[in-house]
């Protein structure tokens, strides 16, 4: 078959047949030729050097990009593959800190002895593994931007651990281990939020393609990285000042990097610290009346201000699908807690205790999780500062705050608590229609609820 012949441009009288796009970008129009030919007209800037940019873009971006990532794609990639760089190269010192610590170069050591330190530092770090999985791995989903910040700063801290052992070398057995032990965390939770990152970021159901590219994004720069390590150790090699100054310039750069990148992500799926932040600044702006949404903000302005240390920024320690026995003491306290809960789930609060706890009824909607954390979250916000009087909700609140905060210590505010459920009855449908409305994610929020149901019959 012949193929349509590639001219330049054509002139203004030239009707077009064909457009033909790569993603955005026009790339060529096809028109009409001489006995019946198709003729195809390159755009201008679609010549070798724009071939040469999507044989690039094939090979490091995900099909389809831009429209089929998520619009924070671009910026987090820059910042992870300048923080990946500076992890291979600060790699590649510790790699030799860890061969000198067992005995590499040193005439005295055995091999028997560098092998059983390895096999000790390998049996830590399975334990280490498995541990820290059945730990935090409910929570690596929810608390997907911060456990990849924390991970990048535990290998920093092995990093230097290993640069540590040969220096001491009595103590190089321990450092090489607690290092090994640190770095299989870095491993679990790196794995696992790159993959929670790869879902967000994945727009058109192509998640594998999202993971795939950014492993060959990872492995050009891990090459690069491979590069500059052979022109860098041989300079630091017998220069340990210079060398420690190179590791402190990497490891500022890899922490700044891996800060700009999560700071980059807008999540819109729902976890505890965007859903507090969310609620916040919902109690602040207020809702309309009827049937007015919520003034709820967007992922763009949530995500930016939560917090990125694990389990910071709360008031209270909330316990979502707890267990019966968790939150009543007795059957009195049962049947306060049924009368003071809607019907979908029970909710006790002890603000002398520091927590509020939220047992789900088996059998109740997908959303009452939402509406359960959402009350726990705003039983919270009560106990904290004033709301300002003039928010469209602070008439409504402005008393269950008073009592809340004048509630006797030690005891169970029955009265707030069913008063703050006959609101949310009212006010949570309308939250969670400005949630939706806003942009975010309510189908399948990721608040760490425990898997207890119960199941209790009517007052």
């Amino acid at each position: 078959m012949q193929r349509p012949q590639a001219v330049s441009a054509p002139g203004p009288a030239a009707r077009s047949l064909c457009r033909e796009l790569w993603g955005r970008r026009e790339a060529a129009r096809y028109r009409g030729g001489p006995r019946g030919s198709l003729l195809r007209d390159q755009t201008p800037g679609n010549g070798t050097g724009s071939a040469l940019r999507r044989a690039l873009e094939e090979l490091l971006l995900p099909q389809g990009y831009p429209e089929s990532v998520s619009g924070d794609y671009l910026q987090y990639q820059c910042w992870d593959s300048l923080q990946a760089l500076c992890s291979s190269l600060s790699g590649a010192l510790g790699t030799r800190a860890v061969l000198q610590a067992v005995g590499v170069g040193d005439g005295a050591a055995t091999a028997t002895g560098a092998t059983l330190g390895w096999l000790l530092r390998d049996g830590v770090g399975i334990v280490t593994r498995i541990s820290f999985a059945w730990l935090q791995g409910s929570r690596l989903d929810c608390e997907a931007k911060q456990w990849r910040l924390a991970a990048d700063v535990l290998n920093e801290a092995a990093l230097v651990l290993e640069l540590l052992a040969p220096l001491w070398p009595r103590a190089a057995l321990p450092l090489l281990t607690l290092a090994a032990a640190t770095k299989c965390i870095v491993g679990v939770a790196g794995g696992a939020t790159r993959a929670a990152l790869a879902l967000h970021q994945a727009r058109r159901d192509n998640v594998a393609d999202v993971a795939a590219k950014d492993g060959s994004q990872e492995t050009l720069v891990n090459g690069a990285g491979l590069l500059l390590a052979l022109l860098l150790l041989p300079l630091l090699d017998g220069r340990p000042w210079l060398t420690w100054a190179a590791v402190l310039l990497l490891l500022a750069t890899h922490l700044g990097a891996n800060l700009a990148a999560v700071r980059a992500l807008r999540l819109r799926t729902l976890n505890r610290p965007r859903l507090r932040l969310s609620l916040a600044a919902a109690l602040r702006g207020g809702a309309g009346g009827g049937g007015a949404t919520f003034e709820v903000p967007s992922p763009d302005y949530v995500n930016p201000r939560e917090p990125l240390l694990p389990g910071s920024s709360s008031r209270l320690k909330l316990h979502l699908g707890a267990p019966l026995h968790r939150l009543v003491s007795s059957e009195a306290e049962l049947r306060k807690a049924l009368e003071s809960s809607p019907k979908d789930y029970i909710i006790v609060l002890r603000p002398s205790e520091g927590w509020v706890g939220v047992g789900l009824r088996r059998g109740a909607p997908p959303d009452a999780a939402l509406r359960g954390c959402s009350q726990a979250l705003l039983l919270e916000e009560l106990l904290g500062p004033v709301l300002p009087t003039g928010s469209k909700l602070g008439a409504q609140l402005g008393a269950l705050q008073s009592r809340l905060k004048a509630c006797a210590p030690g005891s169970v505010p029955w009265g707030a608590v069913a008063e703050s459920s006959r609101l949310w009855e009212r006010l949570g449908p309308a939250f969670l229609e400005g949630l939706a409305a806003a942009g975010w994610q309510t189908e399948r929020p990721l608040l760490a609820a425990d898997q207890w149901e119960l199941e209790w019959e009517e007052p």
